[in-house]
């Protein structure tokens, strides 16, 4: 009987699963530090200082999401089949995605092209290869939710840093950022951070537009929310300071994308918090307005011209206008478009980056990047509702209400034109992929193992079958 017990633990320890949910796996990435470091480059640098020998491909996020691609593909080349990521919805929409990309630059090429547009779509191509890379990194190199969040909680304090920033240079009139200087980096164009419209100054932070700065607070928000209600072992001071910047923040960006962008957001979150919480928030809202109203005479009056006086406004005109100039560019390459980043802005600011796939990417490659989005969406409502521990759901709601706010800005703004919200957007996007692979382990890690004399892949389907609930007592 003895020998026959310690047969059955031998086959259970053979069968049973070599890591942990929470800690990396043989083989594994760890990138969170290299994610940090990519996230101070994005929110701190101004988008415009590149590293000039590389022009405008020079921007150091940019170059880090190069070498992000690089870390990857080598350390695949390093792993064992045992060791390899399992398959993932995320990552293999963006590959679509990325082919996609790669097949308009091959149109591109062999059309009759000028020099100016075929740089571009150079261009284009290095900065896929940037975001793809950082997407694979964060998916494969963020294991555990306590890792996850470890940068996320960074790119939300740096959000309320560039949340004041943002205050400053509208109480003030002054860019701020045009002090920053860093050896090595050049401004590859004029930053201009101190907008105006409709007499009140319009805040950019350390992006490249006020659009741009208030879509990626917005998109930022959920995230300060998740942390700001479960980070209790912080001081609430540290806690709810970003969201309090950066809710101050995006109404002086006077952006109706912005606005927009936070209404998604807000309505992805809300309704998961329990009823006395929803209240208090509700209350909160109410009070913010009122501040703004007394604080800044007139600013309600105008943001909500921006939505009731749209029919006049030159900005949406712009918008409707360049519906005919562009369906005459994706009637000439209805599928894989002309090239991606050769419609150039000398050609017409469409403001509405889906628009813009259309003509650069085609209809596949609009629909592979749309299928991205919905992808990543459905991940993170899947891990959502495979987890039982608050803060894994709230985490996972976080970041789809964040890709939400995203796809809305897309539809308002050239996106991949500006740097920081497509940073952002594709970091989130590799997270949601992060945390698909720690469900998937933690299924496999609380499966029941298989019984004595079974083969290894007898556990599989009742691991996929996700974890099986407590018994009750």
């Amino acid at each position: 009987m003895r020998a026959k017990a310690a047969a059955v633990r031998r086959d259970r320890r053979r069968t049973a699963p070599r890591f942990r949910s929470d800690s990396e796996p043989t083989g594994a990435i760890d990138s969170g530090w290299f994610i940090g470091a990519y996230i101070l480059a994005v929110m701190l640098i101004p988008s415009n200082l590149t590293i000039p020998a590389l022009g405008a491909v020079g921007p150091p996020a940019t170059v880090l999401g190069l070498i992000a691609l690089v870390w990857w593909l080598v350390a695949q080349l390093n792993r064992t089949s045992a060791t390899l990521a399992p398959v993932q919805p995320v990552r293999r929409a963006m590959l679509y995605f990325a082919v996609a990309v790669l097949v308009s630059f091959v149109a591109a090429t062999t059309r009759p092209i000028e020099a100016i547009e075929l740089s571009a779509a150079d261009r284009g191509l290095i900065l896929i290869a940037s975001l793809f890379g950082i997407m694979l990194l964060a998916s494969d190199g963020l294991i555990g939710v306590r890792r996850m969040e470890s940068p996320l909680r960074l790119l939300v304090s740096l959000g309320g840093v560039v949340a004041v920033v943002g205050i400053l240079q509208f109480a003030t009139g002054a860019p701020i950022v045009d002090l920053i200087q860093i050896p090595g980096l050049t401004p590859n164009t004029d930053l201009t951070s101190i907008y105006d419209r409709d007499g009140f100054n319009r805040a950019a932070g350390t992006s490249i537009h006020p659009l741009e700065f208030g879509v990626l607070l917005a998109m930022i928000l959920p995230l300060a929310l998740h942390f700001a209600i479960l980070d209790t072992h912080r001081s609430r001071v540290m806690r709810w300071f970003p969201v309090a910047a950066i809710a101050l923040a995006i109404p002086i960006t006077v952006s109706r994308s912005a606005m927009l962008a936070v209404v998604i957001a807000l309505a992805v979150v809300l309704p998961t918090w329990p009823r006395g919480r929803r209240r208090v928030t509700y209350a909160v809202i109410v009070s913010l307005l009122g501040f703004v109203y007394v604080a800044i005479p007139g600013m309600l009056g105008t943001l909500t011209r921006l939505f009731t006086g749209i029919a006049a406004d030159g900005s949406a005109r712009s918008r409707t206008d360049s519906y005919v100039l562009a369906w005459e560019f994706i009637e000439r390459s209805p599928l894989f478009g002309r090239g991606f980043g050769t419609f150039l802005p000398r050609y017409r600011i469409l403001d509405n980056q889906y628009l813009g796939l259309l003509i650069e990417i085609g209809v596949i490659g609009t629909v592979a990047f749309i299928g991205l989005l919905v992808v990543a969406m459905w991940s993170a409502v899947g891990c959502r509702r495979a987890s039982v521990d608050p803060r894994t759901r709230s985490l996972a709601q976080s970041l789809l209400a964040l890709v939400a706010a995203a796809a809305c800005g897309y539809a308002t703004f050239d996106a991949f034109a500006f740097s920081q919200v497509t940073s952002v957007l594709f970091l989130a996007l590799g997270v949601i992929g992060a945390l698909s692979n720690t469900m998937r382990r933690e299924r496999i890690l609380n499966a029941p193992t298989a019984p004595s004399g079974g083969a290894v892949g007898d556990a599989a389907p009742r691991a996929a079958a996700g974890p099986r609930r407590p018994e009750r007592s």
